[in-house]
């Protein structure tokens, strides 16, 4: 019955493409080769978003008869097309690797709450073999300072304001308000600069207004308070993780990037944490409150702020508020790379160095509002290609590089992009979820056991600590966490990154393998 109903919905086109009917006559097109499970609940999930498109014309014939008071400015929206990454998969609110083309609109929810949730990857000079004898010594201090109190994030007032509102160049520019404490000793001034270059974005979403930060930005008032939110991986699928470059797949380019085969490199997901909450949350309510009192409620469940007409402001607002979260978000990675540099530095005795290669967001809106098409990405990375006009990029003639992890067991990809229109100039973000986390929770535990022998994973609790062992509840909390993000819960990474290739979305550079996962 589900597969007579996928063949009824989903078209294939070629061996990468396939797309999807809907009502709304909305192009949604769907990169997965034969061997990519497609998911029925999340093709539902998809056309229920693409419903928001029946919606807006709705609302705009009831505008045009009188029935409703004004909600589009001089033109209606429109849901211009959708694209879903091969890594597709149902999650909340919209499916993961969901890209929407919006003209004159934009949905909280297609972005969520873990506002610029991305991945960044740093590249050491620690080889395979130098680090071999310490991963196991390596569990203690990185528990400690990820998760037990030794984080050490000095923050002034002044580096909150600047980093919200200008993001990593802010944090630059007002990183000697604590230079020398704390985790700023491992920022190196002339580095962090320069790699703002690696950057999407420079790392700089500018802002006007800082939202309802005022408390966070205050803090204590102290100029060197220790800062609770900043410096955390956050929980579901965000990571830090040791690496090994396994293999290089296009030399030239990996030379450019500086990446070496053999080499230890340090990637990091998470995104806006605490501050990414109360951004989704209340402007979610917002767009709630403006839709139309006369009409009935969309069973979608989606709701879209209009960027022009009376309700511009909204979404002005909307916007800026999204950029102060993003902001942070580029930042909370720097400071993950740096507290596994410094963890690092202190278990091997020397200083370790760390380049940056690429620092790309997931779940953002690319646009401004007075730009007519916002670009909404929930779970996808952007794939751009070079910029032959632009001197002083890195990427001029490589394409901009594309990160996509497998799971704590299997192998991750480093890609350069193409910048290919018809995928929306993006790819996927990771390999997709293959069972929900109730469904992993149920695995049975010689399955469970077998898959985590081998893999070594650094959680906030230490099963091996008198003061856990004994603890059957807090044990089984550490098992179900484990067993949710396990590698047999996501798909088979290679047809993922095959699908990507073969789509000319972004052609491979390197493979790395895990070596030590920290998990939150």
């Amino acid at each position: 019955m589900s597969i007579t109903r996928l063949d009824s919905l989903v078209h294939r086109l070629d061996e990468t493409r396939s797309t999807i009917s809907n009502p709304h006559g909305v192009p949604i097109t769907l990169f997965a080769n034969r061997d990519v499970p497609i998911e029925l609940e999340a093709v539902e999930q998809a056309l229920s978003f693409v419903d928001v498109q029946g919606t807006i014309d709705d609302i705009a014939s009831w505008q045009r008869t009188g029935k409703t008071t004004a909600f589009w400015g001089d033109q209606d929206g429109r849901l211009e097309r959708v694209v879903l990454t091969p890594d597709f998969h149902r999650g909340g609110g919209i499916p993961v690797g969901t890209v929407g083309e919006a003209r004159g609109f934009v949905v909280p929810q297609a972005v969520g709450n873990d506002v610029c949730c991305g991945m960044r990857l740093l590249v050491t000079d620690i080889t395979r073999d130098e680090i071999a004898p310490h991963l196991d010594t390596l569990h203690r201090p990185l528990r400690e300072v990820f998760f037990g109190g030794k984080r050490d994030i000095p923050m002034s007032p002044r580096q909150r304001d600047a980093l919200l509102r200008d993001g990593l160049w802010g944090l630059f520019e007002t990183h000697t308000d604590n230079a020398g404490a704390g985790i700023w000793r491992h920022y190196d001034a002339r580095t962090q600069e320069a790699d703002l270059a690696r950057v999407h974005f420079q790392g700089v979403l500018p802002a006007k207004g800082v939202f309802a930060f005022g408390d966070y930005i205050t803090g204590s008032g102290a100029n060197d308070s220790r800062d609770s939110q900043i410096g955390s991986i956050g929980g579901g699928n965000h990571f830090v993780e040791l690496q090994a470059i396994e293999e290089i797949l296009d030399g030239t380019t990996a030379h450019a990037w500086g990446v070496t085969a053999n080499s230890v490199a340090i990637m990091a997901h998470s995104g806006s944490v605490g501050l990414g909450h109360p951004v989704g949350g209340f402007f979610l309510d917002r767009a709630r409150d403006i839709y139309p009192k006369e009409m009935k409620r969309p069973e979608h469940g989606f709701y879209v702020i209009p960027t022009r007409g009376p309700h511009a402001a909204l979404a002005a607002r909307y916007l800026d508020a999204m950029r102060n979260a993003a902001n942070f978000a580029f930042a909370n990675r720097l400071l993950l790379g740096l507290m596994t540099v410094r963890v690092l530095s202190e278990v091997l005795g020397r200083d370790v160095d760390a380049r940056l290669v690429y620092d790309a967001p997931h779940n953002l809106i690319w646009g401004t509002e007075d730009d007519e098409i916002l670009l909404h990405r929930k779970g996808a990375c952007p794939a751009l290609g070079g910029d032959p006009g632009l001197a002083g990029s890195p990427f001029r003639y490589t394409g901009h590089p594309v990160i996509i992890p497998g799971s704590m067991g299997a192998a991750s990809y480093l890609l350069a992009g193409s910048g290919n229109d018809a995928a929306l100039c993006s790819a996927c973000h990771g390999a997709g979820r293959s069972l929900s986390r109730g469904k992993s929770r149920h695995v049975d535990d010689r399955t469970y056991e077998a898959t985590f022998e081998r893999l070594r994973v650094v959680t906030p609790i230490d099963p091996t600590a008198p003061e856990v062992r004994l603890r059957r509840d807090v044990l089984a909390e550490y098992h179900d966490r484990l067993k949710e993000e396990a590698p047999y819960a996501y798909k088979d990474i290679t047809p993922v990154v095959q699908t990507v290739e073969d789509a000319g979305i972004a052609r491979r550079v390197a493979r790395t393998w895990p070596l030590l996962t920290i998990k939150g």
